[in-house]
């Protein structure tokens, strides 16, 4: 008899014992396991194995993605202005958390010291009480756009 998995003898015992159960529910209540993997085993097919040793030789490091995911704050920023739709403007500080989460000096020191960002940023007071001007951040010819509208009054 070929060995098993903890992971497909817990699967096992939970379909088992809760047949009523979705995909999802006995995915989301065993640690390791995937929809698949539970889709596979109520079809009665052979359920991928898990290399246990490759998940012990992973655990206590990561990968340089990682890091850059985390640090490489100029890389964010130009993810989430791609995401950006042509017309639409973003306030700086949702930028900021989508670009760098809680570390705002990381983003501050990134935007002031990254010249091709001056392009993509517009100080503007939307509020016709005399508020406090804000900046807001989009593609460049939005931008650029915005700035025709603002300088025309």
């Amino acid at each position: 008899m070929p060995k098993t998995s903890p992971v497909e003898d817990r699967l096992r015992t939970c379909i088992s014992n809760h047949p009523d159960w979705t995909v999802e529910r006995i995915a989301a209540s065993i640690v390791g396991s995937t929809r698949a993997m539970v889709r596979a085993m109520q079809a009665g097919e052979p359920v991928a194995p898990i290399i246990e040793e490759a998940k012990k030789a992973e655990v206590g490091t990561i990968s340089l993605a990682q890091v850059r995911a985390r640090y490489d704050i100029a890389a964010a920023i130009k993810r989430e202005l791609a995401k950006l739709k042509p017309g639409a403007l973003i306030l700086e500080a949702e930028m900021r958390q989508r670009a760098a989460g809680r570390d705002a000096n990381r983003f501050r020191r990134t935007v002031d010291n990254t010249e091709e960002f001056k392009v993509n940023r517009i100080k503007l007071q939307l509020d016709p009480d005399g508020g406090e001007a804000a900046w807001y951040w989009g593609d460049v010819s939005t931008i650029s756009a915005a700035i025709k509208v603002r300088d025309s009054v």
